[in-house]
């Protein structure tokens, strides 16, 4: 998980995810947390879906607004080798 700063994100906040793939196919999901601390019975909620179909050349960003403890990434494939990083922008 990765620590959304809510404190300096206000009620409009804008976040960017960037995901670099390589050959990918499957979806990246974009969850959130408004729980303070991350542990195994922690509740996320999904924000935002990326499809990806193996044929992408550039990163693909995706935007959304919300105030959120904690953000994650799920793949719904094997992530290995296949999805290089993800940049997020708070």
């Amino acid at each position: 998980s990765i620590d959304a700063q809510p404190a300096i994100n206000g009620n409009e906040a804008l976040h960017t995810a960037a995901v670099y793939t390589s050959s990918y196919t499957g979806t990246v999901t974009i969850q959130g947390t408004l729980e303070n601390q991350v542990v195994g019975s922690t509740n996320w909620f999904d924000i935002a879906t990326i499809t990806f179909t193996g044929s992408e050349t550039e990163p693909v960003a995706q935007n959304f607004n919300g105030v959120y403890s904690h953000v994650r990434f799920a793949a719904s494939a094997n992530p290995a080798n296949t999805i290089t990083k993800i940049l997020v922008r708070n």
